[in-house]
C-alpha cells in the first residue's frame, strides 16, 4: 500500500509529520461555537457529523499547488465545478456565518471519488486486500487525465500523485478543498482486524492472545501483565528461568515476587534512522514516563567499546540490530545454541515474537530496559502473559475505537459514547453533556487529539436524496425559532437550497455504502508506514528501458545501449520470480526494516537490476564463474561459498566445521589469484567431503528452481536479500539524504542521449553489498551496472517517494525520470 496526502509541498528537510501537518493544514479560521478549525473531523458546526477534513492548499511560486490522487485507483465520481458568480441568488453563493444577509461567499462544487484497492499484507499465499474510497470536494478545476488528455471521467485509471484538479472556494475562502478517506464495513474488519466494535476508553479488558500476522507494520507494542519478570541489573542470561512466569500476578492482595512489574502496562517500540526507542503507557494508555533511546550496551558489557561508540550506541540500536542478535545467539551455550538461531533472535526483537521458521528457544528471553512507575528496570517482553502487536491492530489503547451508536441517521451527533469521549471530564460540570457545552470542547487540543484516532459510521453529506432526512433537525434547532418565523423560513429555504447545490443524486452506491470513516490526516500517516507493496505497484518499479554499459553487436563498439525492458518481467501469470515472490518479498522487507520509500528505492534500485529486471533468480553465465557453483543466487545474488555459509549460519544452520573450513580456505586461495590463473574447478561439489544433498539443496533454493514451489525455495531468495541488507548495513546508508543528480550520457545504438539519475545516498547502499572496499570512492567504475541500477532507482524513487527530479537547468520539477514514462499495469 502506497499512498500520500492530497498536496504534495516541498519537503525541504521537514520530518514525515511535519511534512504531513503542512500538507493537509486546516484552515486558519475557527468556527465561534467551537474555536475548532473549520470543517474538522468528525465533528464540526453545531455538533454535527462531518465526513472529513477542509484543507488549505499549500502554495509554491504564487500559487496554490494542485489536489492530486493519495494512491492508484479508479475515478468512480466526477462533477466539473460550476463557474463562480457574484449573483447573491445563487445557492453556491451562501454564507452560513451572516446567514441573516445573504452575502457573496462562494463555494466550489467540483468533484472526484476515487476507489482504492490495494494489499496490506498476506495470510498464507492470500494477500489482504482492502477497498477504500477518497473524495476530494470544492475544486475550482478538473485536471485531464495523462492517458486521454481530457478532464477525468468515470472509469479512468488514477496513478498515486497524478494531478486531479485545482482546489477551489470554500464559503468564500480561497484555495480549501474538503477531503475523506472512508470504507465499507467489510472493508473496516480488513484493516484494522477489531471490526466495528467500541472499547470504553477507561475500562480496557487487558489482551488475551497477540495481535495479526497478516498485516504488521509501524511500531511494536506489547502488553506486559503485572508480575512480568523484571531486573534491577543487566540480565546475564538471555533465557528465562525455569521458575520465573509472567502473568501470574496477585494485584488484588498487593503481594508482588521480588523483581516483577506491581502494574500491568505496554510498551512501544518505534525503529527509525538507527535509533530504537522504547515508550511506556500505563493499562489506559497514558504515558508513563519519558521515552528512551535503546542502546546495545544496555544488554553486553562491552568492555572493549570505546565511550564513543558507547555514548553513540543509544541512536544505532536498529542499526546494531544484527550484532545485537548474534551477541544474544552467540551468549548461549553449545546445546542450547542448536535449537537456536540469529535470525530466530532477529524477529524476536523486531516483531516481539518469532514469526518465521528460523529456530528460537522455547524459553528465549526478550530483555529491554524499559520505563516503569518506579523508574527504569529490565523487563522480560516474552515472558508468559505478554502479547504482542503493531499500528496494524489499531489498538484501542492507543486511541483507536470505532462509534456507530448514534441512534439517527441524521447528521446530528446523538453518539452517547462519542459525547463521552469529548465532554468536560469534570464531573462537577453539570452542563457538560449540553450540545453548546460540548461543541466548545471541540477547540480543546487534547479533545482534538482524541478525535484524530476516531473510525465513525455515518451517512455521506454528499447525497442529494437524503437531505430532509440528515439536515431536518437543523430547521428548528437553528433556523426557525417558531412555525410562523418567516425570517426564519427564508433563511432555511436558502439553506436548503445551497445544500441541494453541493449534492449529487447520482452517486455510486459503492460510495455511499462506505459509511465508515477515518480521519484522513491520521489514516494517511498511518497506513504510510504500511510498506507492503501490491502487484500493481511492483510492476511500476520495473522501468521500460535501461542503460546497459556492453557492445554494440552491430559494429563492436562498446559504450552504453539503451535498450527495452521485456513485458514478461511484470506478467504475473508467466514469470515465476514475480508470480511466487512477491508476498516474500514483502515479508523480508517488514522483517528487516526495508519500511521506508527511501530504504525500498535502495533495495529495489538494486535487486531489480540484480534479478535481470525481475527474471531471473540467479546470476547470468554461472556455471562458468571461478566461484561456481556458489554463484549468484537470490534478489541481491548472495554469492561466494563464505557469504552462503554465512547465512545458514544467520538461520540456525549446521555446517561441520571442516567443511567450512575446507569451502573458506579454498576460497581465499582463488581470490587472491589474478583472474587468469584461477582454477576454475577449485570450488566444484566434488572437492569437498561432507557437503551432503541436504547443503546443495539448501544452495539451490536461494535461486527456486523448481515448481510448484516449496516453503524453503519462497523464502531463500529474498530473505538471503535481507540478510544481506541487515550484514551489510545497507540501512544506514539508504538513509542518508538521497540529493538526486542528473547524469547525461551518449548511446552507441541509435538511441541518442540518454539521462540516469544517482545520489551518494544511493551509491552507498549499492556498494554496501557489491563493492564494500569502495563506499568512499563515489561512483567508482569498479562498481558493475550502477548506471543500470540507476534507471531501476529512478523509478522506485518516483513510485515509492514525493522526491522530485532536477531538469536540465537543475529545477526539482520532474516527477518522473526525465526522458521516461510510467510503466502501464492495467
Amino acid at each position: 500500500m502506497i499512498i500520500s496526502p492530497p498536496f504534495l509541498p516541498d519537503r525541504a528537510g521537514s520530518s514525515e509529520e511535519a511534512w504531513l501537518d503542512a500538507a493537509m493544514a486546516q484552515p486558519a479560521s475557527r468556527l465561534a461555537s467551537t474555536n475548532a478549525p473549520e470543517g474538522s473531523f468528525p465533528l464540526s458546526l453545531k455538533l454535527g457529523w462531518h465526513n472529513g477534513v477542509h484543507i488549505q492548499a499549500p502554495a509554491s511560486g504564487g500559487a496554490h499547488l494542485p489536489v492530486r490522487a493519495v494512491a492508484d485507483g479508479k475515478v468512480v465520481f466526477v462533477h466539473a465545478p460550476t463557474a463562480p458568480n457574484n449573483d447573491l441568488g445563487h445557492p453556491l453563493n451562501y454564507n452560513p456565518f451572516h446567514a441573516d444577509t445573504p452575502t457573496a461567499a462562494w463555494t466550489s462544487d467540483g468533484f472526484v471519488a476515487i476507489e482504492h484497492r490495494t494489499d496490506i499484507g498476506a495470510e498464507g499465499n492470500v494477500a489482504t486486500e482492502v477497498v477504500y474510497y477518497s473524495a476530494c470536494m470544492h475544486m475550482a478545476g478538473i485536471a485531464n487525465c495523462p492517458k486521454t488528455a481530457a478532464p477525468w471521467t468515470v472509469g479512468d485509471a488514477v496513478c498515486r500523485k497524478d494531478a486531479l484538479g485545482t482546489p477551489g472556494q470554500i464559503y468564500g475562502h480561497e484555495g480549501q478543498v474538503h477531503f475523506e478517506i472512508c470504507c465499507d464495513e467489510a472493508n473496516l474488519r480488513r484493516l484494522t482486524r477489531r471490526g466495528p466494535d467500541w472499547v470504553d476508553p477507561l475500562a480496557m479488558p487487558p489482551p488475551t492472545a497477540n495481535g495479526r500476522v497478516d498485516s504488521i507494520f509501524g511500531s511494536v507494542y506489547i502488553y506486559l501483565p503485572a508480575a512480568a519478570p523484571t531486573s534491577t541489573t543487566m540480565p546475564t542470561s538471555q533465557l528465562r528461568v525455569a521458575n520465573g512466569s509472567g502473568g501470574a500476578a496477585s494485584a488484588g492482595s498487593g503481594h508482588f515476587l521480588p523483581n516483577t512489574l506491581h502494574n500491568p502496562q505496554w510498551v512501544q517500540i518505534t525503529c527509525e534512522k538507527g535509533a530504537a526507542t522504547l515508550t511506556s503507557y500505563d493499562s489506559l494508555g497514558a504515558r508513563i514516563g519519558a521515552p528512551r533511546s535503546d542502546s546495545r550496551y544496555d544488554y553486553i558489557g562491552g568492555a572493549g567499546a570505546s565511550a564513543a561508540v558507547k555514548a553513540a550506541a543509544n541512536q544505532s540500536f536498529e542499526y546494531d540490530l544484527y550484532a545485537v542478535c548474534s551477541d544474544r545467539h552467540g551468549a548461549l551455550d553449545a546445546a542450547t545454541r542448536a535449537a537456536s538461531s540469529p535470525s530466530g533472535w532477529y524477529e524476536l526483537l523486531r516483531f516481539g515474537r518469532n514469526l518465521g521458521p528460523d529456530p528460537l528457544p522455547a524459553n528465549a528471553a526478550h530483555w529491554r530496559k524499559i520505563v516503569t512507575p518506579a523508574g527504569e528496570v529490565w523487563a522480560d517482553l516474552n515472558a508468559p502473559g505478554t502479547f504482542k502487536f503493531s499500528d496494524a491492530d489499531f489498538l484501542p489503547v492507543m486511541g483507536w475505537n470505532c462509534f456507530d451508536d448514534d441512534p439517527n441517521a441524521d447528521l446530528r451527533c446523538d453518539s452517547l459514547r462519542m459525547k463521552t469521549l469529548i465532554r468536560d471530564p469534570d464531573p462537577k460540570n453539570e452542563q457538560r453533556m449540553e450540545r453548546a457545552e460540548l461543541a466548545r470542547r471541540l477547540g480543546d487540543a487534547s479533545v482534538r487529539t482524541k478525535l484524530r484516532r476516531t473510525i465513525c459510521k455515518f451517512p455521506s453529506e454528499w447525497d442529494r436524496t437524503t437531505i430532509e432526512a440528515r439536515y431536518g433537525w437543523l430547521e428548528t434547532e437553528d433556523f426557525k425559532t417558531a412555525d410562523d418565523d418567516a425570517a426564519g423560513a427564508q433563511k432555511w429555504d436558502r439553506f436548503v437550497k445551497h445544500a441541494r447545490a453541493v449534492t449529487f443524486a447520482d452517486l455510486p452506491k459503492a460510495f455511499l455504502d462506505a459509511d465508515w470513516r477515518f480521519h484522513p490526516r491520521e489514516f494517511v500517516g498511518v497506513m504510510r508506514k504500511c510498506g507492503w507493496l501490491s502487484e500493481r505497484e511492483v510492476k511500476q518499479l520495473v522501468p521500460l528501458s535501461a542503460l546497459r554499459y556492453g557492445r554494440d553487436p552491430r559494429n563492436g563498439i562498446s559504450g552504453y545501449l539503451w535498450e527495452p525492458i521485456s513485458s514478461r518481467s511484470v506478467d504475473a501469470q508467466n514469470n515465476p520470480v514475480l508470480k511466487d515472490h512477491r508476498l516474500s518479498l514483502n515479508r523480508m522487507m517488514r522483517k528487516y526494516l526495508i519500511n521506508t520509500p527511501m530504504r525500498q528505492a535502495s533495495f529495489f534500485g538494486n535487486a531489480i537490476q540484480e534479478t535481470a529486471w525481475l527474471s531471473r533468480l540467479s546470476e547470468s553465465g554461472g556455471g562458468s564463474y571461478w566461484y561456481t557453483p556458489w554463484h549468484g543466487r537470490g534478489f541481491l545474488q548472495l554469492t561466494h561459498a563464505s557469504n552462503y555459509l554465512a547465512y545458514w549460519d544467520w538461520r540456525g544452520r549446521h555446517i561441520p566445521v571442516a567443511l567450512k573450513t575446507a569451502l573458506e580456505t579454498a576460497q581465499r586461495t582463488e581470490e587472491v589469484k589474478s583472474p587468469r590463473l584461477r582454477n576454475v574447478t577449485a570450488m566444484h561439489d566434488v572437492n569437498f567431503n561432507g557437503l551432503t544433498p541436504e547443503i546443495q539443496s539448501w544452495r539451490t533454493a536461494v535461486e527456486a528452481p523448481r515448481q510448484p514451489q516449496s516453503a524453503e525455495n519462497t523464502l531463500a531468495p529474498a530473505d538471503s536479500a535481507g540478510f544481506y541488507w541487515a550484514s551489510l548495513g545497507m540501512a544506514r546508508y539508504a538513509d542518508g539524504a538521497h540529493v538526486l543528480e542528473r547524469v547525461v550520457v551518449n548511446t552507441i545504438n541509435g538511441q541518442g542521449t540518454k539521462v540516469y539519475y544517482r545520489s551518494p545516498a544511493f551509491w552507498q547502499a549499492s556498494a554496501a553489498v557489491n563493492l564494500p572496499s569502495s563506499i568512499a570512492n563515489l561512483y567508482s567504475a569498479a562498481l558493475n551496472g550502477f548506471d543500470s541500477r540507476c534507471c531501476a532507482y529512478g523509478y522506485a524513487v518516483a513510485v515509492l517517494t514525493e522526491e522530485y527530479f532536477p531538469d536540465s537547468r537543475g529545477l526539482l520539477g520532474l516527477a518522473f525520470p526525465e526522458g521516461n514514462s510510467p510503466r502501464s499495469v492495467e
